[in-house]
């Protein structure tokens, strides 16, 4: 069983390989309006994918007008994956399991301003529809 330390380690190095492999260029599916899909899950911020295939098909289930976009994310960024103890003792405070999350707007809003508080910029997860969450958009770049 892995400590807590190596995954860390290796979630850092997941976030740094998606990042360097792609030269920090990500995309997201998006309607008319710029408005994107998510349930929230990783926090409040621009959803973000490695995968121009998975944009492409949130693009399409926002209809007629949606498309695929790329954004730029800027680079030395602080990242949490979904499954660190900060996330998992965030969903705690909140009543959540660490495979939990709640829906809705409020949740996603605690995430975000409980992570940022941490010192991160966002929440990545390794399941590609779950994607990654850039918490300010001042950090991305169409």
């Amino acid at each position: 069983m892995k400590s807590f330390k190596q995954h860390i380690t290796e979630a850092n190095r997941l976030w740094n390989y998606l990042y360097g492999k792609h030269k920090g260029v990500f995309y997201r599916g998006e309607g008319r309006g710029g408005k994107g899909t998510a349930l929230g899950a990783l926090g409040a911020g621009i959803y973000l994918t490695w995968d121009e295939g998975m944009a492409k098909f949130f693009a399409d289930r926002l209809g007629s007008g949606g498309t695929v976009k790329k954004y730029k994310v800027k680079s030395g960024l602080k990242i949490a994956d979904i499954i660190s103890q900060d996330v998992i003792d965030v969903k705690a405070k909140m009543g959540f399991g660490p495979s939990e999350y709640g829906g809705d707007a409020m949740y996603a809003n605690i995430m975000k301003m409980e992570l940022s508080r941490l010192g991160y910029h966002g929440v990545m997860s390794d399941e590609v529809a779950e994607g990654i969450v850039i918490f300010d958009k001042k950090n991305v770049k169409e």
